[in-house]
């Protein structure tokens, strides 16, 4: 009786994995993010060097007058 309800059912196997698509993409957004927070230590590191360097002119010129 139970070999009267089998059905073969066709399965096509790929070479890729679900786990490993989902694994990339998780990558891919990750090293994305990490390029932004790259950028903007960059252009924070910028604009406190600015900031440092305009304080220390001013005040060397108000020492000097």
């Amino acid at each position: 009786m139970a070999d009267a309800n089998k059905r073969n059912i066709p399965i096509k196997l790929g070479d890729f994995s679900v786990i490993d698509t989902e694994f990339s993409s998780i990558r891919e957004r990750f090293d994305a993010e990490m390029r932004k927070m790259e950028e903007e230590m960059a252009k924070f590191r910028h604009e406190l060097m600015n900031r440092e360097s305009n304080f220390f002119e001013s005040t060397s010129t108000r020492t000097l007058c």
